[in-house]
């Protein structure tokens, strides 16, 4: 597993929101809300890169999370009924591509990496942002991504 220092710059980006429980993710609600964003998301209109899904996850509850599925998209882009825009900040990312069916594997990895590379988690509301292939099936498909972790430098 390679991992490299991305930054990113700020962007929005327009999508649904699910909330729930890890346990809830862990048995299949976050495939099937995957799913159901695949069907809906050519109602985004003027989205910079359609075929990158982003996936934003926010663990602002002591047992769940919010997580959001969502397109890129240009300033002034229309949110269609049922989504919302949400705005993502600039930030630096330590990244890795993974493919698999142990996530949470790449996920512990990744999170050793930034500990033994000296680096620390931000301190913002943002804990990691996914990236997918417009193409994947979440129910079929041996998950691909691009798993970034918001860092602060040494």
């Amino acid at each position: 597993m390679e991992t490299k220092i991305v930054n990113k710059e700020a962007f929005k980006a327009v999508g649904v929101k699910w909330i729930g429980t890890f346990e809830q993710a862990a048995k299949g609600d976050i495939k099937d809300f995957h799913k159901k964003f695949l069907n809906s998301k050519n109602q985004i209109k003027s989205a910079v890169n359609p075929e990158n899904i982003i996936g934003l996850s926010y663990h602002i509850t002591d047992n769940g999370f919010t997580y959001y599925l969502a397109l890129e998209v240009e300033d002034g882009t229309a949110i269609p009924e049922g989504m919302e825009i949400i705005s993502v900040p600039s930030c630096t990312f330590a990244t890795t591509e993974y493919k698999g069916a142990a996530v949470h594997e790449a996920y512990t990895a990744l999170y050793t990496w930034i500990k033994q590379n000296r680096y620390t988690l931000s301190q913002g509301d943002l804990e990691h942002l996914e990236e997918y292939p417009g193409s994947f099936d979440p129910v079929t498909d041996v998950p691909k991504l691009k798993i970034h972790i918001p860092i602060k430098g040494i």
